[in-house]
């Protein structure tokens, strides 16, 4: 099997690719860096190309020259977007490469509902896998002060300003971003950072972190908040858990079939309101954001076992 994910290698999507590749090859799938009787691919627009319609030419012609059958993983789904000219062209980019694929795979069944109404393709779901991280790494300089965390990159729409908020009606005095601001982005640090200093709350943005490092910021969070409501699935929500915290989450189709699947593994919210009673109870219980001792992170399905059944089912045809 060919794996191909363009991309810096700490890239949530080209981590996963990686991860998807090492949990398949314990059910026998190989990695393979030349001849290979099957290519699986991870695709999000953003690392193919300046535009949903540049990316897609980019993987029609890569797809050309790739060892067949081809499996696609999509990623950042369209369907959700606030402005429907975006989403209706993010969809005709997603159709143009689901055309060209051999097998589908999304992570969600709410992507899969997504992409069948944007493109008319149907796909297999794969839930996220949850992966364990390394710990071993000493507390962040931080550790100890009450602090709302938000994982992952710092990118319009990601919810760090309703975290901000949030700290400053509970009376929280730390809001840690665990993760770096996302390329072209540097306004959005800066209004955020404004935003923070006017209602009296530190804003710490941590930068990328080794695994070890963001295990061990995770576990140094009083509150591991998810606050992103349009997202069609989150490795930030799969890193929390697999760090054994249990984050509060605002509910969205997504969420909602995370939580269903991850029974008691996050706290759902849809107001604000809501939001300020599952911090208050968080941080006179801190043992609820918390896996219980020795219970380890709740794993979900098998996900290298389900890659290998579809290679199969596609080599098959």
């Amino acid at each position: 099997m060919l794996v191909h994910a363009p991309g810096p290698p700490r890239h949530g999507v080209v981590r996963h690719a990686w991860l998807v590749a090492r949990l398949a090859e314990a059910h026998g799938a190989r990695s393979a860096v030349g001849a290979a009787d099957l290519t699986h691919v991870q695709f999000t627009d953003a690392l193919f190309g300046p535009d949903v319609a540049a990316a897609a030419t980019a993987f029609e012609v890569w797809a050309a020259m790739v060892p067949r059958p081809l499996v696609v993983t999509l990623h950042d789904v369209p369907g959700a977007d606030p402005d429907p000219a975006r989403d209706a062209r993010r969809g005709r980019g997603y159709a143009r490469v689901a055309a060209v694929a051999d097998a589908v795979v999304v992570s969600s069944e709410h992507e899969a509902a997504n992409l069948e109404r944007s493109t008319g393709r149907s796909a297999a779901v794969i839930p996220l896998p949850v992966e364990t991280l390394p710990t071993g790494s000493a507390p962040p300089a931080w550790a100890g002060r009450p602090t709302l965390a938000v994982l992952g990159f710092v990118y319009p729409g990601k919810g760090h300003a309703d975290a901000i908020d949030a700290a400053a009606r509970s009376g929280i005095p730390l809001v840690a971003a665990l993760g770096a601001v996302a390329d072209g982005h540097a306004e959005l640090h800066r209004e955020l950072r404004e935003r923070a200093a006017d209602r009296g709350v530190d804003l710490l943005v941590t930068g990328s972190l080794t695994d070890a490092d963001l295990a061990a910021a995770a576990a140094a969070a009083t509150v591991p908040l998810a606050p992103a409501r349009r997202v069609s699935a989150s490795g930030s929500l799969a890193t929390w858990i697999g760090c054994g915290r249990r984050p509060v989450a605002a509910r969205g189709p997504y969420t909602a079939e995370l939580a269903a699947r991850h029974p008691d593994g996050l706290w759902l919210y849809d107001t604000d309101a809501e939001l300020d009673a599952a911090v208050a109870a968080c941080q006179a219980d801190p043992s609820w954001t918390r896996a219980e001792p020795g219970a380890g992170p709740d794993v979900g399905p098998d996900v290298g076992a389900a890659h290998a059944a579809l290679y199969r089912r596609v080599l098959a045809c």
